[in-house]
């Protein structure tokens, strides 16, 4: 049974806030380390994107609850979403890219499965992570926690994004926070949410190829919920 109060037991508040602790000091200790790191996307991937996911990784150990997570879902329907998703990515990015006159081909697509990649790091803590800690609590209860959280966590590394328009980040923090948080509800996809997220990071991001993808998985979700109801309801007849 879920509950919409904020004052959820100390277990879940004290682990919470190891795992914030945590991601923030590791992604701030190897941000640090920059100068030694010879190649961005390295460089990147360790100061962002191994903080949350060492981080859960951690918490999850020292409190002996593992993280039961596979690239793609067990569950049939999810699956066949996920497939979905990952192809209107990778087309949609390619696409994008030829558009704007970009032509290096291998490069487009390297760039494209780093993006996913690190996605994929980050979103294990802020997706997965918290939405299992959180699942008893109400979906507002994860959205106001999984945001004011996601925005601290990014003073660690802090960029132009940050720094130059804190509120506006903030919105596009808490919007991303309850569209990411309602896919990992419904379907528990760690590719899925980590694919939203790349589509996002993706340079350039591609506004109508992130529509379009938003559309389509949802009006997905929508169908296999729908579909899933009526199988239930002609069950117990």
């Amino acid at each position: 049974m879920k509950t919409g109060k904020l004052n959820f037991d100390k277990a879940v508040a004290l682990k919470i806030t190891l795992y914030f602790v945590l991601a923030f000091g590791i992604s701030y200790c190897l941000h640090l380390l920059q100068t030694i790191l010879p190649l961005h996307g390295i460089k990147w991937i360790l100061n962002v994107g191994f903080g949350p996911f060492l981080s859960a990784i951690v918490v999850s150990f020292l409190y002996k609850t593992p993280l039961k997570v596979d690239f793609f879902s067990k569950t049939k329907w999810v699956r066949k979403i996920e497939f979905v998703g990952l192809g209107l990515f990778f087309i949609g990015t390619i696409i994008n890219n030829i558009v704007l006159g970009k032509t290096d081909y291998s490069l487009i697509i390297l760039w494209s499965v780093y993006a996913l990649y690190y996605t994929l790091l980050e979103e294990l803590g802020w997706r997965v992570f918290l939405g299992n800690e959180l699942s008893k609590y109400s979906f507002l209860t994860v959205v106001l926690i999984s945001t004011v959280l996601w925005f601290t966590w990014h003073y660690s590394f802090p960029n132009r994004l940050i720094t130059a328009n804190p509120f506006q980040f903030l919105v596009l923090i808490a919007a991303g926070s309850a569209g990411m948080a309602e896919f990992y509800r419904k379907t528990k996809s760690w590719m899925l949410v980590a694919l939203t997220h790349a589509l996002v990071n993706v340079n350039p991001p591609s506004l109508p190829t992130l529509i379009i993808f938003l559309a389509v998985i949802i009006g997905l979700l929508t169908f296999h919920e729908s579909k899933n109801k009526k199988a239930n309801v002609t069950c117990l007849r």
